[in-house]
């Protein structure tokens, strides 16, 4: 019952928590600059967009996606190695 599934890697559901705090601290810095807008900044706006940016940014740190070789560049690796002969 309280098994993860097989295809469960923890770090990449909190990839996605860090996505939505990052989409959630973007939001409220914008009614911050329109509060400024309006000529009556609210800075705790500001304070919890930053908190919640920072959130984001550690959540999403924590899981690195692996990028494959895309092979585009490898005639230039191969000539690279040949010259270091």
């Amino acid at each position: 019952m309280g098994e993860p599934e097989p295809g469960y890697d923890r770090k990449e559901i909190l990839y996605r928590i860090g996505t939505f705090f990052l989409l959630l601290g973007l939001g409220v810095l914008v009614f911050f600059f329109l509060s400024e807008a309006a000529e009556k900044p609210t800075f705790s706006y500001f304070c919890g967009s930053i908190v919640l940016l920072g959130v984001g940014f550690f959540f999403r740190a924590q899981y690195r996606k692996a990028v494959k070789s895309s092979g585009r560049f490898s005639i230039f690796k191969r000539f690279k190695r040949g010259s270091d002969k």
